[in-house]
């Protein structure tokens, strides 16, 4: 095992929930006999600490965040890089290999990281992985695995099992988040075992609703708190002129269809919740798997109460409430009858209100999108769809020896992000950011981390010549596979800018929220203060054979049917007619399928 040196002299040991393995460690001092003596110290404390927790029951006490290995370890990787997407990542002459961080975790932690390969396209880095698969080639020590590869590698008994080492080494406060959303890592799971650690999303872009407030003013009307009253607004938005020019040329609600009632950005994931708790999407057959009573999984598209939202939106269609050409419309081009002045009601994430409904006022300057809550149904039903929680997994090698270094690595990443007072993986050099002249720059003392020319930073001293932010993420994620988000930590940042706007941001997380638009704040705001319990899709397994072999044909059956009863061209019953085709064709093994994968995944 690896021996770590101390970093810092004179701190004392901190007790912990939980910790590294106490090792033997040395000081990076130059005077070879005060090392030796150093040494000899280090392994008397460590022994005694050893011997306290054997008597104790408990585990020893370490300093977790200045470890650093000795001899270094070389931890092989790999990733994409196109060059452009990754944005203000690296000053000139820096670059994924060689970069201010990479070279800061030999000098201060002994890892030294190698890419195995850089590519610069997805389907290349999957294309890579599968053939060092099938040629039994050395896999990298940690990568992030692409989409069937996922389940090939763990059949083939080329990934690590990590359940022992995020027992032993992970961060306590990332055990109860991997324990919070372990319904979302069906994914990496074979015989009860779990073989990767997941990139979370934020989790926090649940729908709200956005309407035109000047709108709703000049025809007197209240914002909607139920379906009824919207369709009363929709109404208004349709045919009572909002925008006054004497023309019949706005409707209600924009809306995409042509991918069904789930997507990105215009879902009616919102009309759906105000009549059931049944989440639906007919463009995915990995989606919307819902728990029922009877603890089974069953496909949300074919539920008996999805005809009540369709009954809705036929309903809407027929009277104009939403433009007619909403069946072949993605989310982009629905957004710009919106942006464009056409539409009042849109549904979508919180970031809607800065990009694209913005963008209605270059048309008109005093044209508002303002967030709302979402309307009940005529029970008091609210409901929304939980987007996915993960972005996919890192996986490491079987043969990788040295998880533990990883984990130290990543256990101070991920302390950063969280920012907890008294955190022992908490590295204080990170105080202020990562790298001064890089995420932050230190003028007389005052922390700036962005708008340097309005804080009065000397351009010399700014991190880019442009004077624009560097955007760290991709060079922290070196090993670790991609982000250390943790899910909805924006929301007590956005609570304390909602009561006060003008407080003063104490946290990187606080202050990244600071830089959002105010509208934005807002709308997050509404998205947490409502308090809705989001319907989270449960299978989260990878694609069963019958989906693999079924799912376009199901997928483009569900998504017309759809649409052939909203428009008209069905009547309503015909429902009943697609549910029976669609398990008949296919649905029915996969609803089998998805059930024997679900009751394996929660044992």
């Amino acid at each position: 095992m690896k021996r770590y040196t101390k970093l810092a002299k004179g701190v004392t040991l901190s007790l912990v929930l939980g910790m590294l393995p106490t090792l033997a460690a040395c000081s990076d001092s130059n005077n070879s006999n005060q090392e030796a003596a150093n040494n000899s110290a280090t392994k008397t404390n460590n022994q005694a600490a050893n011997n306290g927790a054997a008597a104790t029951n408990e585990k020893p006490a370490a300093d977790i965040w200045n470890l650093k290995f000795d001899p270094p370890i070389t931890i092989t990787t790999a990733v994409v890089d196109d060059g452009a997407s990754r944005g203000n990542a690296f000053k000139p002459g820096e670059s994924m290999e060689d970069n201010v961080h990479t070279r800061w975790m030999k000098e201060n932690m002994g890892i030294d990281i190698k890419f195995d390969f850089i590519v610069t396209k997805p389907e290349d880095y999957d294309t890579k992985i599968r053939l060092l698969l099938s040629s039994n080639g050395k896999l990298p020590d940690v990568f992030s695995a692409p989409g069937d590869s996922v389940q090939n590698l763990i059949a083939a008994d080329r990934v690590m099992p990590l359940d022992e080492a995020i027992e032993k080494y992970a961060h306590p406060e990332y055990k109860k988040i991997l324990e919070k959303y372990n319904y979302a890592l069906g994914g990496v799971k074979r015989d009860g075992k779990l073989y990767g650690l997941p990139s979370f999303f934020m989790g926090d872009e649940g729908t709200v609703m956005w309407i035109r407030k000047d709108w709703l003013d000049t025809l007197g009307l209240q914002p909607p708190k139920t379906v009824a009253e919207l369709e009363n607004v929709l109404k208004q938005f349709t045919e009572n002129d909002p925008d006054g020019n004497g023309k019949a040329d706005t409707f209600g609600l924009a809306v995409p269809l042509k991918e069904g009632p789930w997507t990105w950005m215009g879902q009616t994931d919102a009309i759906v919740g105000a009549f059931t708790k049944q989440m639906i999407n007919t463009y995915d057959v990995t989606s919307y798997w819902n728990l029922g009573d009877d603890g089974k999984l069953s496909y949300g598209a074919i539920h008996p109460d999805a005809k009540k939202y369709l009954e809705t939106m036929r309903d809407w269609m027929s009277k104009g409430y939403m433009d007619k050409e909403a069946g072949i419309k993605d989310p982009m081009k629905a957004s710009e009858m919106a942006a464009s002045g056409k539409a009042g009601v849109m549904f979508g994430p919180f970031w809607m209100g800065d990009w694209p409904l913005s963008d209605v006022t270059k048309l008109n300057p005093k044209a508002d999108f303002e967030p709302f809550e979402l309307p009940a149904g005529a029970d008091g039903t609210v409901g929304r769809a939980e987007k996915s929680i993960t972005g996919g997994f890192t996986m490491f090698n079987k043969d990788f020896k040295d998880i533990e270094a990883w984990f130290a690595y990543f256990n101070k990443i991920f302390a950063k992000n969280l920012e907890q007072e008294g955190d022992p993986y908490f590295d204080p050099r990170f105080k202020d950011g990562y790298h001064e002249g890089y995420d932050y720059v230190n003028m007389d003392g005052k922390i700036v981390k962005g708008n340097y020319k309005d804080a009065g930073v000397p351009e010399d001293k700014w991190p880019l010549k442009d004077g624009s932010r560097m955007d760290m993420r991709f060079m922290i994620a070196s090993i670790i596979g991609g982000t250390t988000t943790i899910p909805f930590s924006n929301d007590a940042p956005i609570k304390k800018f909602l009561a006060d706007p003008n407080a003063e941001p104490l946290t990187t997380r606080e202050f990244d929220v600071k830089q959002m638009a105010k509208k934005q704040i807002i709308a997050a705001g509404v998205r947490m203060n409502q308090g809705i319990e989001e319907g989270k899709n449960y299978f989260t397994g990878p694609m069963t054979a019958t989906m693999k072999s079924k799912g376009e044909l199901l997928k483009k059956l569900a998504t017309e049917s759809y649409l052939k009863i909203i428009y008209g061209e069905k009547p309503l019953e015909f429902f009943d007619e697609f549910s029976k085709q669609w398990l008949d064709n296919g649905g029915e093994k996969i609803t089998e399928e998805v059930n024997e994968w679900y009751a394996e995944s929660i044992k």
